[in-house]
């Protein structure tokens, strides 16, 4: 058996990473596994595979998510009806991909063979024709699987549609592999700042931004030299409302603390493992997450770790390995900060123990039942009609 697995962004996001992650977790088990990843500006994918990557053709964003939407499903859909590739399981890791898959089909491009979906998180669309485009990469799906017990109980709740609970992996083999010249550089660019909070996943509104930089404030009036990195933040969606509001409220902070803020953007993976290394602290305070990928990866690099106590976080989290407070309290984040730098050996240790418990080769485990299961039924169907 074969399998594709389809991504939107060769830049890392959760589901990029998951999606990349899963297909090298099957190669290793001896699966033939693609990735396809919606590549617009050439620069190839993030990192290199063990599995085979190919790398579809993808032109510049239009003006509007709607717009950006459609104009991707119909690349996937238009690269497919010209490479005809041949797989036992077509998997889409997000939206825009089950999209162009579910395109495709519609106009007969014969894929003759399963497609599933995996569901990260469920957004709240404002606009019909983004939600009706959400909707239908569930609905018209073969199967659905979920990352975690929160995004199947939504996807339950708004679709009336099931799904398989897969979870998410950490590559610790990775994380203990920082390059030493990356972060003696990134701890020299830091210089006797600190100690450093570092964010990963960029400014948006459900990961908390704004919040997670008045803590800071209150924070910096216990550790003056505080800082907050931020690294991430390519997304297929529009934050630029909640982006203004956030460079407003940086901007009226006293000098010192708006210098004490740095948004580093994209970095390659390398230079992520490396940060995990300088980081005194992961915060995660997020109001929303399918799972909560980067709170798995600082456990297994042995970093303190502040997160949301609520769910997906309380699903594999609890006070003995994390910091977990109030994500809408900038006080409850603040004191959470100062107790996570104050992390007890203990703590750091129990949270490697939690990362190991979620391996990737556990999860294509769990894709393979799936992935067996479906093909199995569809290959009945197939002999029925055929009798």
């Amino acid at each position: 058996m074969n399998v594709g697995i389809f991504t939107y962004s060769t830049v890392p996001r959760g589901s990029v990473v998951h999606a990349a992650a899963l297909a090298d977790a099957l190669h290793d088990a001896g699966w033939d596994a693609t990735l396809y990843a919606l590549d617009k500006d050439g620069r190839g994918f993030f990192r290199p595979l063990r599995a085979a990557l190919c790398l579809v053709p993808a032109g510049p964003a239009p003006a509007t998510t709607e717009a950006l939407v459609r104009q991707r499903a119909h690349e996937l859909a238009d690269f497919l009806a010209h490479a005809r590739p041949g797989h036992d399981v077509y998997h889409a890791q997000d939206c825009l991909t089950a999209n162009g898959l579910v395109t495709a089909v519609d106009r007969g491009v014969p894929l003759s063979a399963p497609v599933m979906r995996t569901v990260h998180h469920l957004e709240t669309f404002a606009d019909p024709a983004l939600a009706r485009c959400q909707e239908r990469s569930i609905r018209q799906v073969d199967v659905c699987f979920a990352v975690s017990e929160t995004a199947r109980r939504d996807v339950a709740e708004a679709f009336d549609i099931p799904c398989t609970i897969v979870g998410n992996g950490v590559d610790l083999t990775r994380l203990c592999a920082a390059e030493p010249a990356r972060v003696q550089s990134w701890r020299a660019h830091l210089g006797a700042r600190g100690p450093l909070v570092l964010a990963v996943g960029g400014i948006e509104p459900r990961k908390n931004s704004r919040r997670l930089l008045g803590a800071l404030a209150r924070l910096r009036a216990r550790q003056p030299q505080a800082q907050l990195w931020f690294v991430g933040g390519a997304t297929a969606l529009d934050h630029g409302a909640y982006r203004a509001e956030f460079d407003g409220a940086l901007a009226s902070l006293d000098p010192e603390l708006q210098d004490a803020v740095v948004q580093l953007g994209v970095l390659p993976d390398a230079d992520l493992v490396a940060l995990y290394r300088v980081a005194q602290v992961v915060a995660s305070p997020s109001l929303q997450e399918g799972f909560g990928l980067v709170a798995l990866e600082a456990l297994g690099a042995g970093v303190p770790l502040l997160a949301a106590d609520r769910p997906p976080f309380t699903e594999f989290l609890d006070a003995g390995c994390a910091t977990l407070v109030d994500p809408t309290s900038e006080e409850a984040i603040a004191r959470g900060l100062g107790e996570a730098l104050a992390a007890p050996p203990s703590q750091i240790d129990a949270g490697r123990r939690r990362a190991e418990l979620h391996s990737w080769p556990r999860v294509a485990a769990l894709h393979l039942s799936g992935y067996e299961r479906i093909s199995s039924h569809a290959g009945n169907a197939l002999r029925r009609s055929l009798a």
